[in-house]
């Protein structure tokens, strides 16, 4: 009979620590799926600015190609890049998770020139209020922008 109740009471210490440390675990892993998310960004992000240094009269979309980025670096399909009038703006082709948007504001310094794209070819700050800065209409709805170098 007490073998039965140790197994027993085991059990219930055992699902009741899963319960408590589950929810935790998965918030750090999300946390730091979020922070890769954005080193990727900002090194995608460093080698545009590079070459928009050494090519001041760049403009349009700027092809891996003519990239240096570091060594071991591996590309997320998730970031593209536009240049107009000078302006380089670096977005994503889809809406990204919540973590990662904050961790690219945290590593960009929550500046007005990070936001989301909204329809119209504007752009919300990350707190979700007007920017009142203008973007090119190519870069979709609900895509993180930054915007300068």
């Amino acid at each position: 009979m007490y073998p039965l109740l140790f197994a027993l009471f085991g059990t219930m210490l055992f699902l009741w620590n899963t319960a408590l440390t589950q929810p935790k675990q998965i918030a750090l892993m999300e946390t730091a799926k979020g922070d890769v998310a954005a080193s990727n960004f900002w090194a995608y992000r460093g080698a545009l600015v590079d070459y928009q240094i050494a090519n001041s009269g760049a403009s349009g979309t700027v092809a891996d190609a003519s990239l240096v980025f570091p060594m071991g670096y591996i590309r997320n399909p998730a970031w593209t890049n536009v240049i107009l009038s000078g302006t380089l703006y670096t977005y994503s082709i889809s809406p990204l998770a919540p973590k990662t948007i904050d961790a690219i504001a945290r590593r960009g310094g929550r500046t007005l020139l990070i936001g989301i794209a909204q329809s119209g070819s504007t752009m919300t700050s990350l707190s979700g209020g007007a920017s009142g800065i203008n973007i090119p209409a190519t870069i979709p709805a609900g895509a993180v922008v930054v915007i300068g170098n």
